[in-house]
């Protein structure tokens, strides 16, 4: 009796649905639980080899100096504007030449301190993809890095 009042919880998205679901209705609830999805992980950012540090090895953590000058690939975003980019997965065809990996919250601080003719950058899943500008890298950055 009165079934109808009990509301039935929805299962959690995984990762890819979110971006899924942000690439086709923009909703910033979709954007919130993204955001917290990708606070702890790490993501795969395309990048030129050579410029890798040689003591900086496959596996392990490196810290970059202010000497290193490692070159990380772009792309063109949908209205031609000019993107870092980095995927969920390793398995990502934007790796296909390179990538290294490093924190979501590194990519983005490091995203903001890019030259400013990089506009955003995007955001790879296993089968869709958004685009984040700088004034949202901003405010994630500021919203959701100490939570």
């Amino acid at each position: 009796m009165f079934s109808f009042l009990k509301r039935k919880q929805q299962a959690p998205r995984d990762l890819e649905h979110v971006i899924y679901d942000i690439a086709e209705k923009q909703l910033d609830a979709d954007f919130r639980v993204l955001y917290s999805l990708m606070r702890d992980r790490q993501v795969f950012v395309p990048t030129d080899l050579a410029t890798v540090p040689f003591v900086a090895q496959p596996g392990q953590s490196y810290t970059t100096t202010a000497n290193d000058r490692i070159e990380f690939r772009t792309v063109n975003g949908p209205s031609n504007q000019l993107l870092a980019c980095a995927a969920t997965t390793q398995q990502s065809p934007l790796l296909k030449d390179g990538y290294v990996g490093m924190s979501w919250l590194g990519f983005l601080e490091m995203a903001i301190r890019l030259d400013p003719s990089i506009n955003g950058f995007l955001l790879q899943g296993t089968t869709s993809w958004v685009v984040f500008d700088r004034v949202r890298i901003r405010y994630i950055l500021g919203n959701f890095k100490l939570q």
